[in-house]
Parts: C-alpha cells; structure tokens; sequence
C-alpha cells in the first residue's frame, strides 16, 4: 500500500509516516521513519507547514486496546486514521510547549547549518579536485621523465610531494583528499595508485611523528614505489589480477628490483627511497619478496608504504571482483596481517581513515542508507553521511553529522553497492565524493601482496 494522507490527531507509536515538506521544516534525521520514541511523537504533533502521510503496511498495528500485534488494522481503524485530503499542519491546533519549541527550532536550526557547512565543503572539494587533477598530469610526466632517465623526473615528483605535504596540514585540505585520492579512474590506476600510496603514507608518517624530511624521502619511494612495473609489456600488466601463484611471485620478485634499477641511475635520487622501492614488498615474518627480509631487516619507511600500498590494492585490485570495501580491507590488514605488517602502521591507517572510510556505503539504525562523506577527526566512528531518502528533495540532500545526532542513530554496517537498487546508486553519487568505490569480494591472503 502506498502512502496516505495522515490527520495529526491519529498520530501514534509504531506508525511508519512521511513528513511532506522540506528537510529544514522538522527537527528529524530523514523525512520518512516509523515512530517509536514517545518525544518524536509528541514532536510530530506540533509540526505545522507540512503534511504527513502514512504507510499502514509498514506500521505496526495497534497493541494495547483493539487488534492483537499480529492483526492488521480494521477498516473502520483505518478510515479512522487516515483522511482523503491531505490537511496542512498551519491550521493545527496543536503547539510545543516552550521548551519543546525550542530543542526543536535548535534542531532544525542545526540541519540549515550542517547542510551550509557541507556546501561550502563540496566548494573546497572541487578546489583540492582540480588540484589534484594538475598533480595526476604531473605524475605522468614525472615517471615518463624517470623511465628515461631524465632527472628532472625526480624534481618533478618532490614537488609534487612538498605540495601534498603542505595540503596536508589543514584540516579541511586533509578530508578533502581522503575523499579525492582514490578516484576509479580505470586509464589512469598506475598514476592514481601512486598518488593515492604517497598521500596516504605521508598521513601516516605525520601521525607517526616523522620529520617533514623524512616524510618527503618516503614520500618520493611511495610514489615510485611502483616504477618497475614499467618495464614489463602491457599485456602482462593487464594479466596481473589472474596471475598464477608461481608468476605472481616472479612478478612480486622482479619489479621491485627493476625499479631499484631504474631509480639508481637518476643522481642524488635518497638511498632511502630506493629502500621503499625495493622493500615495498617483503613481509615481517620473511615471507615477502623479493629478499624474504624479516622485520628489523625493513625500513621504517618500507613498513608505513608497505601497509598503504596493500590497502589501495585491496580496494583497488586488477580484477574488480577482488575488491573490498574500505572497511573491510582495514579489518583485513588488523586481523589477517599481524605477523606480516606493522602494526603501528595499520593502527595510524585506520587513525586517519576512521572505521568506515570515505566512500563507505553504510545502513543506518533507522533503516537508511547513505554514502561517508568525509572523517570526523574529532570522533571518527561518528563520520559524516549523505542519507539515501526517496521523500527527500534533491535540492535539499540529506547530510548528517552522526557526531552531532543522538547516540541512538549508528551505522549498523558497511554495504557493497551491488546490495543496491540502482536509483540509490544514483542518488548518492559516489563516484563524485568518495576516496575509495567499494565492490565485490574478499582476498585470501596477504603475505605475499
């Protein structure tokens, strides 16, 4: 049964009704939930300038006078609820009481300022966007430079590197790349992939107290940690997500050294990045590749690239079937990788990207679904969220603070978006805000990725 129009005066608990009107007229998360707190009801009755409607299939039944909890409402219950005519709430008797009115003119009050807040967020977005697009051009020109033995290739990428470190230290700038840094771009994974691994290594580095320095020379490894790939012809490449175990440990094994190769010829290029290129790979318990090199064996900076690299590739593998969300391939690292990775590392990681990571699809308690927007640094198991609701205005997106709701709205948990209708997909639009596109499946191992 579809919705119908609702007289406030049959307002009642169990009853899963549509608010009519915009998202900024009530104090409510969403505009369509099923009542079940007696103050949400209490608020209800007060709302005016909007209509309310109800779906009788969705409600719960009455319980305590008439139909037994199993029953569906009488005909005459149900005339009795709802009217023909949608009634506008402006000729409501009802009112709040005063400090009903005013918990519910905050509330609504709090909305208009979150929904400012995240418009002027998307405007910064586009910004640290269009930056990021001119350091991807960069990228290209810098590793074509390096393959050919041009120097100015590795003047190039510490550029880059510097000025993603200075992005880094605002705020804002540091969400925002969270939420840019991991575009699907298929044409361009090997430049985004590097990108990506330098960005996220330098986060971590910074929360793991290394020097600005430091953090530039394992900054340049992570960028070209890859670089050796290169030398390989393009059908292989193409092959990398259906490699055989034995080639697959060939190709773990060579790359890194052509890219040790390479990165040699290029003068004063830092030892230190050289050691990222060639260690990217190897594993704590010695079961990496290409040296099998244990744990004091590695360097500082090769463990921090090496967790940051498995990540991107769980999120972003070969063959997208493989892929995880980003939570479950930050689950992945702290529970499958203890031997194999460090975990202080893997700690700092989940730090900067919270438990559900930008470009999370996520249910909520109330039954919703929406998409992670960004971190909140401050309280990173309460993230910001886009909310799918087919009653809400497009001019008017659902964004929620969960920081700034009531305890009682969570996430319940992180959702593939094959679990979605196509319309939801649509609506929230991940591909326009997130860092990282979940998909399919899980990996069955990681000490030799």
């Amino acid at each position: 049964m579809a919705f119908v129009p609702l007289e406030p005066c049959a307002l009642r608990l169990g009853l899963f009704i549509k608010i009519e009107g915009s998202w900024f007229s009530h104090p409510f998360p969403t505009n369509s939930f099923k009542i079940i707190a007696a103050k949400d009801l209490e608020t209800l009755k007060g709302l005016k300038k909007v209509k309310l409607f109800v779906d009788i299939e969705r409600s719960d039944p009455e319980s305590t006078t008439t139909p037994d909890l199993h029953e569906s409402p009488t005909r005459e219950q149900h005339e009795n609820l709802v009217v023909q005519e949608p009634v506008a709430q402006d000729d409501a008797d009802s009112s709040f009481p005063p400090e009903v009115k005013e918990t519910v003119e905050d509330q609504v009050q709090r909305k208009v300022t979150q929904h400012e807040a995240f418009q002027n967020y998307q405007s910064h977005l586009k910004q640290v966007e269009n930056h990021l697009q001119e350091v991807l051009q960069e990228s290209k020109q810098s590793v074509q430079d390096v393959v050919a033995g041009r120097p100015r290739g590795v003047r190039t990428a510490q550029k880059i590197v510097g000025n993603l470190l200075d992005l880094l230290g605002g705020l804002d700038n540091s969400r925002a790349l969270l939420n840019l840094i991991g575009s699907n771009e298929t044409s361009e994974e090997f430049f985004l992939h590097a990108t990506n691994v330098s960005s996220l290594s330098m986060m971590v580095g910074l929360d793991l107290g290394l020097s600005r320095e430091d953090n530039e020379k394992m900054a340049l490894g992570a960028f070209f940690h890859d670089v050796g790939e290169l030398k390989f012809p393009a059908e292989t490449l193409l092959r990398k997500g259906v490699m055989g175990p034995g080639e697959l440990k060939t190709f773990l094994r060579t790359h890194p050294q052509y890219g040790v190769e390479i990165m040699e010829k290029i003068p004063n290029f830092p030892y230190e990045a050289i050691d990222v290129i060639h260690q990217h790979h190897e594993r704590l318990n010695g079961s990496g590749q290409p040296s099998g090199k244990k744990d004091a064996q590695i360097s500082t900076f090769a463990k921090i690239v090496m967790v940051v690299d498995l990540y991107d590739e769980l999120c972003h593998p070969p063959d997208p079937a493989q892929s995880l969300t980003p939570s479950e391939a930050l689950s992945y690292l702290y529970v499958k990788c203890r031997q194999t990775l460090w975990q202080d590392a893997i700690v700092s990681l989940v730090k900067q990207l919270g438990v559900y990571p930008p470009g999370s699809l996520v249910q909520l308690s109330n039954q919703k679904t929406g998409i992670v927007t960004s971190v909140n640094f401050e309280n990173r198991l309460r993230p910001i969220i886009l909310v799918y609701d087919e009653h809400a205005s497009k001019e008017e997106p659902i964004v929620l603070n969960l920081a700034e709701e009531e305890d009682s709205l969570t996430i319940v948990e992180a959702i593939r978006p094959g679990a979605l209708a196509p319309q939801i997909r649509e609506c929230l639009n991940p591909r326009q805000m997130i860092s990282y596109f979940p998909s399919n499946a899980p990996v069955e191992a990681c000490s030799v990725q």
